[in-house]
């Protein structure tokens, strides 16, 4: 994890995200901007969700995947489905007006069960050695931050070979490679960042050993906290990241310690970004991700092998996903219990923003 500075952010106090008026987002409106691969704010799309079989994709997404336990297509008056894009979703839209992206999860399933998957993926054909993703992420007032079971996938990047097999087929006998995911989790040590890593070739470097990455432990799930692992940034025991705009909700304080959901997250929209990027060779450390959260730099290490020392052909990154399944079974099956988060305001570019630059 490289010691790198946060870029400044921006001026407006940067949890109250509601609040926010987002002139990059005011900007990308009209013509083309370079560098800019995909924009999806949803306002303008038709009505949409996953039970809504045959129905057409929005938008430009290129594909879906979704399986839900109580949603009104598996037979449940009033149960809500997997991914929804509604005019009648208007308030968890970011500004209180227009649509987002909204996914559920259910508590179901035994405790082993990962379910209530909920996947819209963008596919970029061409590949690219470089992405930058920014978009905004608000969960449900109710979400139930319950340790273990409150696990939920947000978003991944990944290498997809088409040859190699299905979309959504992952793992070592998969399809994807490498791969980079965000979790939502939260237990006894509080709200928790978590990325998980996976490298190409999967079938033999999945939990990217070969070669290992550096200061990185725990075989490609990094569960890290909102305290010293945001402020030491390369793992060297010495600070080299100065978190001055990631506040805590409560306290309006810098976030530190064990930090809760309510904290961190709340009832409020958070701008979310990520940069990542291909190394340039077989076990060549020198790949990158960073990672910032309301403009806080949060995460940076420029030193990933993706691409392991076995690994041959010309992997690039040509996957955005959004949601996934979860693994939660906080409430008994009997009481149909459903939570959403909300993805608005969407922003996929081939290289940083001149403002992260």
């Amino acid at each position: 994890m490289d010691g790198g500075r946060p870029s400044a952010g921006d001026a407006a106090a940067p949890n109250d995200a509601s609040a926010l008026v987002d002139a990059r987002v005011a900007s990308d409106a009209g013509p083309p901007v370079e560098g800019v691969l995909f924009e999806e704010d949803f306002d303008d799309l038709p009505d949409w969700t996953s039970g809504d079989e045959g129905a057409p994709l929005p938008g430009d997404f290129y594909s879906m995947r979704a399986d839900s336990a109580f949603a009104m297509s598996d037979g449940f008056p009033g149960g809500r489905e997997a991914i929804e894009i509604l005019e009648g979703n208007v308030e968890m839209a970011r500004g209180g007006a227009g649509k987002s992206l909204v996914m559920w999860r259910d508590s179901n399933g035994p405790d082993w069960y990962w379910g209530s998957d909920s996947m819209l993926t963008v596919y970029f054909p061409e590949g690219h050695d470089e992405l930058y993703l920014r978009f905004w992420i608000r969960f449900d007032p109710a979400w139930t931050p319950d340790g273990e079971s409150g696990m939920t996938k947000l978003f991944r990047f990944s290498s997809w070979d088409p040859d190699d097999g299905p979309l959504y087929q992952a793992f070592p006998h998969g399809a994807n490679g490498p791969i980079l995911i965000w979790d939502y989790q939260h237990n006894d040590y509080g709200t928790r960042n978590l990325l998980a890593f996976r490298g190409h070739p999967q079938e033999t470097n999945y939990r990217m050993t070969d070669p290992p990455m550096i200061n990185l432990p725990r075989r490609g799930n990094t569960s890290m906290n909102f305290d010293d692992d945001i402020r030491d940034l390369d793992g060297d025991g010495v600070d080299d990241n100065v978190v001055d705009q990631l506040r805590n909700l409560i306290t309006g304080e810098p976030v530190s310690g064990t930090v809760s959901h309510e904290e961190l997250y709340g009832d409020v929209w958070h701008e979310v970004e990520f940069h990542i990027r291909m190394n340039s060779g077989p076990g060549v450390y020198d790949g990158v991700l960073q990672q910032w959260l309301d403009g806080q730099l949060i995460f940076r290490n420029v030193t990933l092998p993706w691409r392991g020392t076995e690994s041959t052909g010309d992997p690039l990154w040509n996957v955005v996903s959004f949601g996934g399944n979860s693994h939660f079974h906080a409430y008994p099956e009997s009481e149909r219990r459903q939570e959403w988060r909300a993805i608005d305001d969407i922003l996929i570019r081939d290289s940083l923003p001149p403002e992260r630059r």
